[in-house]
């Protein structure tokens, strides 16, 4: 921390408030946990809540059961607030890939029509492209996106010239998995809807990252894990959708939420399913263990009561200064982009000169260090490092300091 302050502007007072905060979560005291970008660790406070809805639930599965919707209609709410988004649009869903595979599957599609997205997609919603490429006859068209893109209106200009007459709907990432590039969200909208196509966003990353405001965006839909950087229980997602588009949705799982009637409009004009939000039967889809999202409400009040952007500019805080450290050591090609719009507590590099057959495993191993490392040796493996507020400038410099041991054939 000392070598930090020398290099990095920072007060003993703040680094003692982050210490506090961290001391809170439960990750192994000996291990650096740089990994926020694959799951989020809980905090106390979140895990308590969790397993009080356990234990009072199973007291009486049958009768304790109304106490666990209500409380997960709560979380609901919170996290509406939380994204500025109304309640009533919302769909809890165990993960992003299940909110993005409810809009793929969901709509109507006629043979020839395109999906346009990027070539930085993650692999799971490439899957889910690639099925309904075989399925429903869709066109998969891809935007290429430079890594790292030096201004936003590249990636909308990339947009623009892959637009067809066809083009049916824009997917894109908000916060890329790869590289952590965050994208332009409201101008891809924007562009999506003069062309008279709609757009889903796949924001994995983006809760409790970055500040979020689903309204002002304008997207149709909007998909996000609240089990990543919002530190929710695993397990934990959800789908905004537009109350204009919501009607083009087919449930792709049938239960108790459906109504053989089918939708109807109530008294002000909202579409609902048996007197409830449309939204709401995407969750209704038998049993399932609802514990886990009540515990997002308390997930939602700890990053409240710290301040959504205070936690975004403390991984920029940290991520800026492991970008410097790293451009330091001369072995590193960076991947983020160095314009500030694009890019907070994601950072990918490209290490050179590295013979390590499993460099991810042997940072855990020797160095109790978790990061993920993917590719070849030649042209240089990946490094995708995620600081969050649990982190501190220490660890950054462990890390460093691993790794060119094991560059050097010192381990």
């Amino acid at each position: 921390m000392s070598d930090a302050k020398k290099v990095w502007p920072t007060t003993n007072k703040a680094e003692a408030y982050w210490r506090d905060i961290a001391a809170g979560f439960m990750h192994a005291p000996d291990e650096s946990y740089l990994n926020t970008g694959s799951w989020g660790v809980l905090h106390r406070s979140v895990f308590d809540s969790l397993v009080k809805g356990l234990e009072e639930l199973e007291g009486n599965p049958t009768r304790n059961r109304g106490r666990q919707i209500a409380r997960l209609n709560q979380a609901r709410r919170d996290l509406g607030a939380f994204l500025n988004a109304a309640p009533a649009d919302l769909a809890l869903t165990t993960n992003v890939t299940i909110a993005i595979n409810q809009v793929i599957h969901g709509l109507d599609w006629q043979p020839g029509d395109e999906i346009l997205t990027s070539d930085q997609e993650y692999g799971a919603i490439d899957n889910c492209l690639h099925h309904a490429e075989r399925r429903y006859g869709v066109v998969v068209q891809r935007a290429p996106i430079s890594i790292p893109p030096a201004e936003p209106e590249q990636i909308v200009d990339s947009f623009r010239r892959a637009l067809t007459t066809r083009t049916r709907l824009l997917l894109v990432s908000h916060v890329t998995s790869p590289s952590g590039l965050i994208t332009p969200i409201k101008e891809l909208a924007e562009l999506a809807h003069a062309h008279g196509a709609m757009i889903v966003v796949d924001g994995a990353h983006a809760p409790g990252q970055i500040p979020l405001d689903l309204t002002y965006y304008g997207c149709d839909f909007y998909g996000g894990n609240c089990h990543k950087w919002l530190c929710a229980p695993k397990g934990t997602g959800f789908l905004h959708a537009q109350p204009p588009v919501q009607d083009k949705l087919h449930p792709i799982a049938v239960s108790h939420g459906y109504d053989k009637d089918g939708p109807k409009r109530n008294d002000a004009g909202a579409l609902c399913i048996n007197g409830q939000p449309f939204m709401w039967q995407l969750t209704s889809i038998g049993t399932r263990e609802m514990s886990c999202f009540g515990a997002v409400a308390e997930a939602v009040a700890l990053q409240n009561e710290i301040g959504k952007e205070q936690i975004a500019a403390r991984g920029r805080q940290l991520a800026g200064y492991l970008r410097q450290r790293m451009a330091e050591t001369g072995w590193v090609e960076p991947l983020s982009s160095p314009h500030p719009d694009l890019a907070n507590s994601i950072s990918t590099f490209r290490l050179k000169g590295f013979g390590a057959a499993n460099l991810g495993q042997l940072l855990y191993d020797k160095y109790r260090i978790t990061t993920p490392v993917w590719g070849e040796a030649e042209p240089g493996y990946t490094q995708r490092v995620s600081t969050h507020i649990y982190n501190n400038f220490g660890e950054i410099d462990r890390m460093i300091a691993a790794l060119d041991e094991i560059r050097t054939g010192r381990d």
